[in-house]
């Protein structure tokens, strides 16, 4: 099993925050309506973009072995949050109540055979399993230092 790092640092301006991961560098940030600074995307922006782009790995991936041709695919994602969650309220939950995503494909393939391949990437994607099924996370250790 591979085990993934990552790394994140709150910076001295604002809400900003360095993540960092075999050397790369992102900075997240919340858009200056939320008291950010808009220097980058923020926290659920990336959890949209990292499906997004699971998705186009896992279609690359399985296009080949399952002879499915494509010039192009675009993932349109959206995700509907109550802030109010985040806020303190109790009976709504912290995070997206549900993410909607649709594919686009530039192809000569038939619109059965992209539903069919649609399903294929979906039922394989990590990151849409991990957030259709969950994930056990952990706090491991608090540290002073």
């Amino acid at each position: 099993m591979e085990r993934y790092n990552a790394t994140a640092r709150k910076t001295l301006s604002s809400l900003q925050v360095d993540v960092h991961s075999r050397g790369v560098h992102t900075t997240i940030d919340e858009p200056e309506s939320l008291g950010g600074t808009n220097t980058g995307m923020n926290p659920v922006e990336l959890v949209l973009s990292s499906l997004g782009t699971s998705l186009q790995e896992t279609a690359a991936r399985l296009a080949p072995e399952n002879k499915f041709t494509y010039e192009q695919m675009i993932v349109n994602l959206e995700g509907d949050l109550d802030a109010a969650g985040f806020m303190g309220d109790p009976d709504i939950r912290n995070g997206f109540q549900e993410i909607r995503y649709n594919l686009q494909f530039k192809t000569t393939e038939s619109q059965a055979a992209c539903g069919a391949f649609a399903d294929l990437v979906a039922a394989n994607c990590p990151i849409e399993d991990m957030l259709s099924n969950g994930v056990t996370v952990v706090l491991d250790q608090v540290e002073i230092v």
